[in-house]
């Protein structure tokens, strides 16, 4: 890897990509995703490819998904069912009633589904399914979580030079935890975001480490950044 200081940014230059970033002393200097056209402090481009992206535009082609502006509603194209859940700007929200009935649209009956949802607080609203822009679903049973995130994760931490250990839950990712050492001796735990916290759209960040003492919570991160983190935080 090389680096490089450039008027005010940072070049890195990977075999696999080239990441370039603001300075601190360049804070109102921003860049420009080219698929999404979000103004953000750093941008990514692959090797062999003219685009540069945003982290969370690469990591939606990462995972085979079409990078681009955020969209709100990541709802499945089949009918709810009772007793999933969504999250909104307004909160959680749980499905307690789902059904499909004729509605007139211009004189015309037409089928759609409609929803009864309720929040925690027993607040419940109905809803038509068309018009639920601002929900998305929240996966069951830490479903995001697979052999192959795990595995990531392994190689993450490894590649940090990191000491690590796991309990040998992947088969249960609820109970699934990990222990990394840092250099100096700091230990942090680490553990999959549950459900409520896994956003499909950055579906690459998945994991939140916890160090006990000095106290300490990153934020929810991508194997490979979390590593980093771990790696680079003082001691």
């Amino acid at each position: 890897m090389s680096l490089g200081h450039h008027f005010g940014v940072v070049i890195s230059r990977m075999p696999h990509m080239t990441y370039v970033r603001t300075v601190l002393a360049s804070k109102d200097c921003r860049f420009l995703c080219s698929a999404c056209y979000a103004n953000c402090w750093g941008v990514q481009r692959r090797h062999g490819e003219t685009v540069w992206l945003c982290s969370r535009c690469t990591d939606l082609k990462d995972n085979g998904l079409e990078p681009g502006p955020r969209l709100f509603n990541t709802q499945p194209s089949r009918q709810l069912r009772v007793g999933e859940q969504l999250r909104s700007p307004k909160g959680v929200w749980t499905v307690t009633s789902s059904e499909r009935v004729k509605t007139p649209e211009d004189g015309i009956p037409q089928e759609a589904c409609m929803y009864v949802l309720t929040r925690d607080n027993g607040h419940k609203e109905e809803w038509r399914g068309r018009d639920m822009a601002d929900f998305h679903l929240i996966p069951n049973a830490f479903e995001h979580i697979t052999g192959e995130r795990c595995a990531e994760l392994g190689s993450a931490l490894t590649a940090a030079g990191l000491l690590w250990e796991d309990n040998g839950r992947q088969d249960t990712p609820r109970r699934l935890k990990y222990t990394a050492t840092y250099p100096r001796g700091r230990q942090w735990s680490i553990r999959p975001v549950p459900p409520l916290d896994f956003d499909p759209w950055q579906p690459s960040n998945l994991w939140r480490a916890v160090c006990a003492a000095p106290r300490d919570q990153s934020p929810v991160m991508t194997a490979r950044a979390l590593a980093d983190y771990i790696r680079e935080l003082p001691a």
